[in-house]
């Protein structure tokens, strides 16, 4: 099957990128023919398959939150996309920026099947304008229905949260809920705990250092534990909070490493650390969770309204309310003193990481593209309307 994915950026500078090259991966590994059009960059000039190159450029009041990403919107130029869908079984889009509506109008005058994917909400660019307010959501939603969620059949949704957050705003296409996954190497490994590790309980948290991301929280928690002298915190990322976390952190007796760290230190916390945190206040999925899960490392996760991240606390001991600073302290200070507990629960974590493993994904992954395509061409009616649909 030749499929084409229509994405702004390649580079992998939100997870909305990691997850589909995750996805692509493996679909070129089970001989699928995977076509990118995309804006320019590092990444897709190493893509292994055919590229198709659109301009890029950036958007005021976002521009510097989209270097700090490595990320351009891409312009839905034509006669780049007639020529990059020709021959194609089928057209997945992405993002639903500024390419997503002239995508969907050339790929249904060429006839061919086209889908969209929900790796967005409107907080995410409200976010990024320090804007956060009813107006701009409402904006952003209107906009994205109109680029995309309003034109296609059928939309890949990575959680429930996700298919009911779209069609609460307006939507009422076919929303089939498949994980992004938890990729292959993300098992548990034989790792040596690092030496600045210690004695210490050790928690680890992954992801851009960012306000939605709320690594702040975290700190402040720490600073009101009972056991602070005793927690090591890893924050590891990159992004425009770092300074002010670092600054945060004065004068805790054992100061979080703040920190962009390799793959391999990647793995190895994974494997090493006690428990994971996550605190952010806006979440689709949560690749970072899964890779934990998938890693045997149980998850402590904020709940937070805009995020579907909760869905892997293993139990209630392992959820706390996004905004409250003492319940996180308190959750902290629990999984401190019951660390046999602890230890038992990676058991349950890496048996609900057995629901999102990469095979499992990929499966659903080529039955909703198998359904778009026979629904376009009038073979099924696989696709009900304003059905969410678990895979």
């Amino acid at each position: 099957m030749r499929i084409v994915f229509v994405i702004d950026s390649w580079n992998p500078g939100n997870g909305c990128i990691v997850a589909t090259q995750r996805l692509v991966k493996e679909l070129q590994d089970r001989g699928h023919d995977i076509a990118l059009v995309t804006t320019a960059g590092k990444s897709a000039s190493e893509f292994n398959g055919e590229v198709f190159e659109v301009p890029g450029f950036y958007l005021p009041g976002v521009k510097e939150t989209m270097v700090s990403m490595d990320f351009k919107f891409g312009k839905g130029v034509k006669s780049i996309l007639k020529k990059a869908f020709t021959g194609a079984d089928l057209v997945q889009i992405q993002f639903p920026y500024f390419m997503a509506g002239p995508a969907v109008k050339v790929a249904k005058r060429m006839g061919v099947p086209v889908m969209g994917a929900c790796h967005i909400q409107s907080q995410n660019m409200t976010g990024a304008m320090n804007n956060d307010n009813s107006l701009g959501d409402w904006f952003f939603n209107t906009w994205f229905n109109f680029e995309l969620f309003k034109r296609v059949e059928a939309i890949h949704c990575p959680s429930p949260f996700a298919a009911d957050l779209i069609k609460s705003k307006g939507s009422n296409a076919h929303f089939r809920v498949i994980s992004n996954g938890i990729p292959r190497q993300y098992v548990p490994l034989e790792r040596e705990r690092p030496e600045f590790f210690g004695d210490k309980f050790v928690m680890l948290s992954i992801g851009r250092l960012a306000y939605e991301k709320q690594q702040t929280m975290m700190i402040e928690a720490l600073k009101k534990s009972k056991y602070k002298e005793n927690i090591q915190l890893l924050i590891c990322g990159k992004g425009p909070s770092e300074e002010e976390l670092k600054k945060q952190s004065e004068g805790l007796p054992v100061p979080p490493r703040i920190e962009f760290i390799s793959d391999e230190d990647k793995m190895t916390y994974l494997n090493t650390a006690d428990m994971y945190l996550h605190s952010s206040l806006i979440e689709l999925e949560s690749l970072s969770c899964l890779e934990a899960l998938g890693s045997g490392l149980p998850c402590l996760i904020g709940n937070s309204p805009l995020s579907a991240a909760s869905q892997f606390g293993l139990n209630e001991k392992f959820v706390f309310q996004y905004d409250d600073v003492d319940e996180l302290a308190a959750k902290i200070d629990y999984w401190y003193e019951n660390q046999e507990e602890l230890k038992e629960m990676k058991k349950e974590a890496l048996n609900m990481a057995e629901n999102f493993r990469m095979d499992k994904v990929i499966d659903a992954m080529e039955q909703l593209h198998r359904d778009v395509i026979e629904y376009t061409k009038g073979v099924s009616n696989n696709l009900p309307l304003e059905e969410k649909k678990m895979a």
